[in-house]
């Protein structure tokens, strides 16, 4: 009897890659118009002050950029942030317009809830952005807890901590978490499910805790978007490195998914059966 569903957030519920990858280079536009610095040179500078940060979504990061601290050496921060409002401006107006939920994944989310299933989230974001993206998209209240990374940066004072956030220091894959998730509700692994869209970290880390797994395998093509996050990522060598043992440690484990979805509806079918009725 499935009594809870832990859900990772980016790229299962909506399109990390398909809003932040289209928002940030229509920043990076507005601000090569405002400096007149060509885009190519800001993109190699975000990669280095993204990586020197340990995240892409480093608040503020254009603050950084070697240049723009050169051609704004005179002027304080608010003075600068009054001249590039526009870029961080057009930032925001496609974030807004590309950041979406997948088709059905409130109507799911609300089903669950009314069926006493509980959802607890699961992301390496930090808080002040994957819990943000929740509050954006009206689903946050659907969440029992959401576990998230530590921050980058001392949170501003205007945007508080939500008391449904649980920090979690290190990377997924972490079976341990899992586990201490179900312990938390009181359930044995075999009364959860975990959903995500990552075979080499969230479907591994579900099979290893014992936890029936859900991998939304989406037919969407990325391949481009995904050029364009590398070219300004905080990746650096050893994470592609780890990235590349944990693809060889799924291979080797021999493990599948116990279900795929290719639309986030079919969850509720999948409850349905193993649960044994119709919901």
């Amino acid at each position: 009897m499935i009594k809870l569903l832990i859900s990772d957030l980016d790229d299962t519920l909506y399109s990390w890659i398909g809003f932040f990858v289209p928002a940030f280079y229509d920043m990076v536009e507005e601000l090569s118009n405002i400096t007149e610095i060509p885009g190519e040179e800001l993109l190699q500078e975000f990669k280095g002050v993204h990586q020197a940060a340990g995240s892409a979504e480093f608040p503020y990061a254009t603050l950084q950029l070697p240049s723009i601290k050169n051609l704004y050496c005179d002027y304080n921060k608010e003075k600068v942030l009054e001249i590039l409002n526009s870029a961080f401006h057009r930032f925001n107006s496609t974030r807004k317009q590309k950041l979406q939920l997948y088709p059905c994944v409130k109507e799911v989310l609300e089903f669950l809830k009314n069926h006493n299933i509980t959802v607890v989230g699961y992301t390496e974001s930090a808080e002040e952005n994957g819990y943000y993206r929740l509050q954006k998209l009206g689903i946050d209240q659907y969440f029992r807890e959401v576990f998230v990374s530590n921050s980058k940066y001392e949170r501003p004072n205007c945007y508080p901590s939500s008391s449904k956030t649980k920090v979690v220091y290190g990377k997924k894959p972490n079976p341990r978490l899992l586990k201490q998730i179900c312990k938390n509700e009181n359930i044995s692994e075999k009364e959860a499910i975990y959903l995500g869209d990552s075979l080499t970290k969230d479907i591994y880390m579900a099979k290893q805790a014992g936890i029936t797994s859900v991998w939304c395998n989406y037919p969407v093509d990325n391949s481009e978007l995904y050029k364009k996050l590398v070219a300004i990522s905080h990746w650096k060598e050893e994470d592609f490195l780890y990235e590349e043992k944990l693809k060889n440690d799924w291979i080797k484990s021999g493990y599948t998914p116990d279900y795929s979805i290719q639309s986030f509806d079919e969850i509720i079918k999948i409850i349905s059966t193993i649960n044994g009725i119709n919901l």
